[in-house]
């Protein structure tokens, strides 16, 4: 009985709470590039639209049926603009998002070399 009462006051009180009702609600994009290729991420209210660039990347994970000490990774280097500001970033995969001017952004997929030109997806919220 107790453990419900305090349930519903707790409820009722999170419910009641204006910081609740105002948090940002962040929209989820994905980018797919090249090296060389820029592409615009929607901008949101208050926040200009950034545009994302993919100006290199290394490839050292271990090739497909081969056998590696060591798995490797993708090492990305994105640059990012929005409005008046630009910032240089490395990104690692696999990896943790980083906080980029164009939100929090993750290298997520790399195509493997000899399928065409290597595409890398970007994932990030605004």
């Amino acid at each position: 009985m107790f453990r419900t009462l305090c349930s519903a006051l707790l409820g009722a009180a999170l419910l009641g709470t204006p910081a609740a009702a105002s948090a940002p609600v962040l929209t989820p994009w994905t980018l797919t590039l090249v090296a060389g290729q820029t592409a615009s991420v929607p901008a949101t209210p208050g926040q200009p639209a950034a545009k994302v660039t993919l100006l290199s990347f290394s490839d050292s994970r271990c090739p497909p049926r081969a056998y590696c000490f060591v798995a490797g990774n993708v090492k990305a280097r994105v640059f990012v603009t929005r409005g008046a500001s630009s910032r240089l970033y490395t990104l690692t995969l696999p990896g943790v998002s980083a906080a980029t001017l164009a939100g929090p952004l993750r290298l997520t997929a790399a195509t493997r070399p000899g399928q065409g030109p290597q595409r890398l997806t970007l994932r990030g919220q605004r």
